[in-house]
């Protein structure tokens, strides 16, 4: 009985340290699950989100096994510039569609080629009728360097026009917080956001009147996709049905 005692007491010293460790891990490693996954399981789609957005950097994946998950919709990458178009999409578009998962798409903004070019690359591989969520141009800087913040903001606008004709709707604006807000804020406000800030609460943006992403994770796991996926929340007021075509 008293080595029950003891080895009962080891235990619970050993699991109130690994808590202790979780939680000061959390606070300087907050993307990282490792640590919650020996508490709690595998960390395989361990990370809280509504959707994710891939790219053909997770290779194949298997839609199957994503459509069994809490994975509520997911955004392909479609193109980039006036002539690429990630090798992925297609592959991605039937599977998701086939797993049942609502599908989006978007465009990597470019500052290498014309805006009519871009959009006309956009709009023949990702056409309204394969679409369930509203169409998303993704602006990065590493993307546009070489616009000031006037050509950009005007060459965005012209691309975001060229979508609200063409597909009868608001495309969404994905970027990060702080390009957002050096480069777009005020002129962009109204318009559909995503916003990509890795951090564990949702970043406030209250100018802007149609929050309705936000990229919480660029270093998810989620069953069926092998390595890391970006993990999308809904923000706050937000319902699936908002974001939808």
């Amino acid at each position: 009985m008293k080595k029950l005692s003891h080895l009962l007491s080891y235990v619970l010293i050993a699991a109130f340290l690994l808590v202790v460790g979780i939680a000061i891990h959390d606070v300087f490693f907050p993307e990282d699950n490792l640590l919650k996954a020996l508490l709690y399981g595998s960390s395989r789609n361990s990370s809280p989100c509504n959707g994710i957005d891939v790219s053909h950097h997770q290779g194949i994946i298997d839609w199957e096994a994503v459509g069994a998950t809490n994975v509520q919709f997911v955004f392909l990458k479609a193109t980039e510039g006036s002539t690429h178009v990630d090798r992925r999409f297609s592959r991605n578009l039937r599977g998701a569609r086939k797993a049942g998962i609502p599908v989006g798409a978007y465009h990597f903004l470019n500052a290498k080629s014309t805006i009519a070019g871009q959009f006309a690359n956009f709009y023949e591989h990702a056409s309204p009728e394969q679409l369930d969520l509203l169409p998303v141009v993704d602006v990065e800087w590493v993307g546009v360097r070489g616009w000031n913040t006037r050509q950009l903001q005007d060459s965005l606008m012209l691309f975001v026009r060229l979508v609200e004709e063409y597909y009868g709707c608001k495309p969404i604006i994905y970027s990060d917080l702080r390009f957002f807000n050096h480069h777009l804020k005020g002129r962009f406000d109204k318009y559909p956001l995503f916003i990509a800030r890795y951090q564990k609460n949702q970043p406030q943006l209250p100018f802007a009147r149609r929050y309705y992403l936000w990229q919480s994770s660029e270093k998810g796991h989620v069953a069926g996709i092998n390595g890391h996926v970006d993990l999308d929340m809904l923000t706050t007021g937000t319902e699936l049905r908002d974001i939808m075509m």
